[in-house]
């Protein structure tokens, strides 16, 4: 009975733990890094070479709004590569448009999926620093140059954008601006209070090209090659790190089925990434460690927080009162009450880089029933696919609005 009572109060007790522990730790990182003078854009000499590659498959819709953005950045020199994998679509077309402006292409006859499809560009790539800037994502002008200032520390090998979601249009859409902008970008601080990142976000991020080869270059075992990449370099010891200003945003699914699609996907990416890296989170990484300690505690509380849900609907369904689940008390009240204060923490941390719509926070107290229906039974969904599969190797455009 005290085991079931303690089963209990984990599954309504951690997320009030996780909100708190969140909103401290980027606390943390923002007095300790953000608050830091920023070092001048002069002493980046001599500026490193940048290549900056637009991975793509049929994104016909979008691919030209991603150049053109691109194409307008400040401040910085680079070249760009479009990456066509094997697309059926006007992709390769659209990009040959643009050849005139310096624009390079690499037009794959076949869907090698995309973490092949990068490192057939990566073998040829003579300069310092590569960029992976997906092709629905689209850029401030002075993104990329925020990016760079990441690279000062000698240790950094991986920088990360702060994604926004762009134009949300629907209900599903600002629940999903909700969740970019009340927990990602303060996980990732949260992250950097432990010297180095969970994940970059794949739609936007750099590296030390010398770094990537060391590690194997591109090409991942999982269905999520940015998380698979991020703990291989952080496990062969280097870091990464959080650039706030560096903004990118990006479109979100449109639809339910799309959604459900991309959440099982990042869940199977991460129970592949756990197994097959377990070697560098159990190693002398600090942060990998802290970060597979995060996921497991997370993974066990969402199977318990579902056990628990099937369990009391199945009582209430057939009568059997004493089998309900015990009273939740007060915490649902708390752990409402936090994450309120920490998508208000969030907001005031990117308030002055990312011109948050504060109108959009009042969906907050939406954002349990998004959980409930989307993120825990694609999340399970996913694990167990990644308990048992490997990656696909192939990948297609998600509908997007």
């Amino acid at each position: 009975m005290n085991v079931l009572r303690g089963l209990d109060l984990w599954v309504v007790a951690f997320p009030s733990f996780l909100c708190l522990y969140g909103m401290v730790a980027a606390t943390i990182y923002v007095f300790r890094e953000e608050s830091r003078a920023r070092p001048r854009a002069t002493s980046m000499r001599p500026a490193p070479s940048l290549t900056v590659l637009v991975p793509a498959r049929n994104e016909e819709a979008s691919l030209a709004a991603c150049l053109e953005a691109l194409l307008a950045s400040e401040g910085v020199s680079f070249e760009s590569v479009v990456v066509s994998d094997g697309s059926t679509d006007g992709t390769a077309a659209i990009a040959r448009t643009f050849e005139d402006r310096g624009v390079r292409l690499f037009d794959l006859n076949h869907n090698v999926g995309k973490s092949r499809a990068l490192q057939t560009a990566l073998d040829s790539l003579a300069t310092d620093l590569v960029m992976i800037l997906d092709a629905d994502t689209q850029v401030e002008p002075t993104t990329i140059r925020e990016m760079l200032r990441g690279f000062f520390a000698s240790d950094v090998v991986g920088v990360t954008a702060n994604i926004r979601v762009r134009a949300a249009r629907g209900l599903l859409a600002h629940l999903q601006e909700v969740e970019y902008a009340s927990i990602i970008g303060l996980v990732k601080r949260a992250n950097g209070a432990w010297g180095g990142l969970f994940t970059v976000s794949g739609a936007a991020c750099c590296f030390r090209t010398a770094a990537v080869r060391a590690v194997g270059g591109f090409a991942a075992r999982s269905v999520t090659e940015d998380i698979e990449l991020s703990w291989r370099l952080q496990g062969a010891g280097g870091r990464l790190a959080y650039a706030p200003r560096a903004l990118a945003h990006v479109s979100v699914p449109a639809t339910l089925p799309a959604l459900w699609r991309q959440r099982t996907r990042w869940s199977q990416g991460l129970m592949e990434v756990l197994r097959q890296q377990n070697t560098e989170w159990r190693g002398r990484r600090l942060a990998l460690r802290v970060f597979a300690l995060e996921a497991l505690l997370s993974m066990s509380w969402l199977v318990l927080l579902a056990a628990s849900l099937s369990l009391s609907t199945t009582a209430w369904i057939f009568g059997a009162r004493e089998l309900s689940w015990p009273s939740f008390g007060l915490w649902p009240i708390v752990s409402m009450t936090l994450f309120l204060c920490q998508s208000l923490t969030a907001a005031v941390f990117d308030d002055h880089n990312a011109r948050v719509s504060w109108r959009g926070l009042p969906l907050v107290i939406l954002y349990p029933l998004y959980f409930l229906v989307v993120v825990v039974p694609s999340a399970l969904v996913g694990w167990q696919r990644g308990l048992r599969s490997d990656r696909t190797g192939v990948w297609e455009r998600s509908a997007r609005e």
